[in-house]
């Protein structure tokens, strides 16, 4: 939301930003009122940021009352995620006051099991699935997102594909090679592949680990793990003692800023495998831009990546990893180049800022 807010003040449109004011689960961000790049951010305080970082409930009572006291002051509303309070008080709001609602789901309509599942349903057919079927706009990352929508009861006049935006002037123009080699400690001409995200159980970097283990224990490859621990490294490391010891598997903990770039463009293949369903993937976008290969589960895929060349998708299980890995490191180099012009084309910040305000300008004039 960032690249589209900043982006739409850049061609001259006014734009404010209703959040709340979480930070991480024991600090709240400051000021609550700022100018960010000409967008106006208004911060709202959250009933506890504790429950919001740690379970993703967010309660911000002032963001409501402002949403919707002050709604039928915009020309079009612009919302993230379909089952937040926040979402819902926009929707609300902006069918009483006559204002286009716009949906973009960012990953968020796929359903749970067990009774997380059975609330998420009660909650759909009371209010999502209305809210799907009145939206003035949804946009769609993918083409599984645009199926989503459209077993939600959306209408398909209301359905627009909108890839996933990437500022591509914060790629490095010069990037250091043997970065990642140097940092991880592999040695010259190891085939390199890198994992990059939240150590998580939903990211599925066990699936990643179970489908290079033959490469990796054989020296034919080595794999470097980089993000936050969020408590699943642990059980990785128990499983695959072997592999660390000898080499093969290193965790290397978080990277930011440029430094991250510098890991895409020294790893052969940039691997993401998460067991739910993300859509588009910031840092695969961002992997290809640098000239990495891509090899990614359907959870995450970027529309027209295997057609490209610059990549390949494949199912969520350790065999067909394997198989698309071992497919693509021989070909990193080719791959990469074609992936750096899929992200260039297709995800440029500004190509698909412009195709955001057609989209706007359209629901607004309807």
């Amino acid at each position: 939301m960032t690249d589209f807010a900043c982006g739409l003040v850049e061609r001259g449109h006014d734009v404010t930003v209703f959040t709340t004011d979480v930070l991480d689960a024991d600090a709240r961000a400051r000021p609550l009122r700022a100018e960010l790049n000409g967008v106006h951010v208004e911060r709202y305080l959250n009933l506890s940021n504790t429950l919001a970082w740690r379970t993703k409930k967010y309660l911000p009572p002032g963001l409501v009352f402002a949403t919707a006291r002050r709604i039928s002051g915009f020309d079009v509303v612009h919302a993230t995620d379909a089952r937040t309070l926040a979402t819902a008080t926009a929707y609300l709001a902006a069918r009483v006051a006559g204002v286009p609602f716009v949906l973009s789901a960012h990953g968020s309509l796929p359903g749970s099991s067990g009774l997380r599942g059975a609330v998420k349903g009660v909650y759909d057919r009371a209010l999502v699935r209305p809210m799907l079927a009145r939206a003035s706009l949804l946009l769609a990352q993918t083409a599984h997102e645009e199926r989503l929508y459209r077993s939600s009861g959306a209408r398909d006049a209301a359905i627009e594909l909108l890839p996933l935006p990437l500022d591509l002037s914060a790629v490095p123009e010069q990037l250091e090679a043997g970065f990642l080699r140097r940092r991880a400690g592999f040695p010259d001409g190891l085939p390199l592949v890198l994992f990059l995200g939240r150590i998580h159980y939903l990211k599925g970097l066990d699936v990643l680990v179970d489908a290079l283990e033959p490469l990796l224990a054989a020296g034919e490859a080595g794999l470097a793990v980089v993000g936050r621990d969020d408590g699943h490294w642990d059980e990785i490391a128990v499983r695959h003692t072997g592999l660390i010891r000898d080499g093969g598997l290193r965790f290397l903990g978080p990277l930011y800023g440029v430094e991250r770039f510098h890991a895409y463009a020294d790893a052969h293949v940039f691997a993401l495998t998460p067991r739910h369903w993300e859509e588009t993937s910031v840092a695969a976008l961002e992997a290809g831009a640098a000239g990495t290969a891509l090899v990614l589960t359907e959870q995450t895929d970027i529309p027209g990546l295997t057609e490209s060349g610059g990549g390949l998708v494949t199912t969520c299980d350790a065999e067909a990893v394997r198989e698309a890995l071992i497919e693509a490191l021989p070909r990193a180099s080719e791959m990469g180049e074609r992936a750096r012009r899929l992200v260039r084309e297709q995800h440029d910040r500004d190509v698909v800022v412009e195709r955001l305000e057609g989209y706007l300008a359209a629901a607004v004039s309807a």
